[in-house]
């Protein structure tokens, strides 16, 4: 990888950063919280299959790990 790949690479990381910090502090402004406490919440449905479940446990596992 040359110098410029690597620096490129390193710009485009921080910018992933950056939008990740900034939807963070957008979504914990008060006016957007009490916006999406107002949304409807969405349940699982009772006759799902097992592993559609499991799956799912592992996708909300991985989100928490991930920050």
């Amino acid at each position: 990888m040359t110098q410029h790949s690597k620096r490129q690479e390193r710009r485009s990381d921080a910018s992933r950063a950056d939008t990740a910090r900034s939807v963070r502090q957008r979504l914990g402004h008060p006016e957007n919280t009490r916006f999406l406490n107002r949304m409807p919440h969405f349940s699982l449905d009772a006759e799902m299959p097992e592993e559609f479940h499991d799956l799912l446990g592992k996708l909300d596992e991985a989100e928490r790990r991930a920050g």
